[in-house]
């Protein structure tokens, strides 16, 4: 089977499955996505608080870098070279916390649409096929992963990361993953 084939078979399942059922669709979506987002958001502050404590290090070293050279104990040389990398690595330490509070404000405003996706999927019965159009309205991106034989047999596997909700797993077992999911395997003879 070729990837255009389960990539409709995958929109194929989401739609029936966001038609059949609404509101279990919509609490599996928003959970997911909150989880993942939380998870993402988590990491983005450790970081941040990480690199806040470091500049404020460095502000501690420069100072006393300042009061060692005016008490003679530091060479000009000495002084300018050392005080030259605190500093760069203080001015890099400030733009990348100030990117890191950007995202973790993109994170916290960000909510999950899936009403917006909802009224696509209302506009479509069953897509019989991948279209353009199909495509732009659905899909933000595929992720079509290298074949693997390794069990003799060729399978395939794609990820779909749809428009307003991201993957959508519908596997029991990765019901409460934090990360939505589908991963379509088949068998090529």
């Amino acid at each position: 089977m070729v990837p255009e084939e389960l990539a409709l078979q995958n929109l194929q399942r989401v739609v029936t499955y966001a038609q059949d059922g609404e509101d279990e669709f919509v609490r599996r979506v928003m959970e997911n996505k909150t989880a993942a987002q939380r998870t993402e958001q988590e990491r983005a502050k450790r970081k941040l608080e990480k690199q806040e404590r470091r500049i404020s290090e460095l502000d501690r070293i420069i100072q006393q870098l300042y009061e060692d050279r005016v008490a003679g104990a530091l060479s000009v040389e000495r002084f300018t070279r050392l005080s030259e990398g605190y500093e760069k690595e203080q001015a890099d330490l400030k733009q990348s916390a100030e990117e890191l509070r950007g995202a973790v404000a993109e994170t916290e405003a960000q909510a999950v649409n899936v009403q917006n996706f909802l009224k696509i999927v209302k506009k479509y019965t069953e897509p019989t096929e991948l279209t353009p159009a199909l495509l732009r309205e659905f899909v933000e991106k595929v992720v079509v992963h290298a074949p693997d034989k390794s069990s003799g047999h060729r399978t395939q596997r794609i990820d779909v990361y749809y428009n307003f909700i991201g993957q959508v797993d519908f596997s029991p077992e990765f019901s409460r993953c934090s990360s939505q999911n589908l991963r379509l395997s088949r068998r090529h003879e």
